[in-house]
């Protein structure tokens, strides 16, 4: 697996899968036949940590699409998971804190192929974590 290593954060990426860097994200996919794409943002301050009423804001829109929501944690991460489906695509949203961080990270694929690429997804999160400057 190759290790993905951002400014904030790093990870693994999963055999046949590629990244792409843009402006504010990491795009996470298979490079051949893929079914979605995961993106991966994060937002650091150097003043005061992040809150799970920040999370909550953050999350409004999902929270009032009548998504499923979850509370999680990934590694040293705290956050909100939620899970719907619009216009054919099934969405899985993130939001994850730890201290000074927040992660906020989306997969969408189409709806009759939700859960195919769970077992990728759990891999590229479960290895996620903040540099150790944040």
């Amino acid at each position: 697996m190759n290790e993905i290593n951002q400014a904030d954060w790093t990870t693994v990426c999963p055999p046949g899968w590629v990244t792409e860097n843009t402006e504010d994200s990491v795009l996470f996919y298979q490079a051949e036949e893929g079914i979605g794409t995961l993106e991966i943002s994060c937002f650091c301050r150097d003043d005061e940590p992040v809150t799970m009423a920040e999370l909550d804001e953050l999350a409004a829109d999902a929270q009032a699409a009548d998504a499923t929501r979850i509370n999680i944690q990934i590694g040293n991460m705290n956050g909100l998971m939620f899970s719907y489906e619009e216009e054919n695509l099934a969405w899985k949203e993130w939001y994850l804190m730890t201290a000074h961080c927040l992660f906020f990270i989306t997969y969408h694929c189409p709806e009759d192929m939700a859960g195919i690429e769970d077992e990728e997804l759990a891999v590229i999160l479960d290895n996620l974590q903040t540099n150790p400057a944040n």
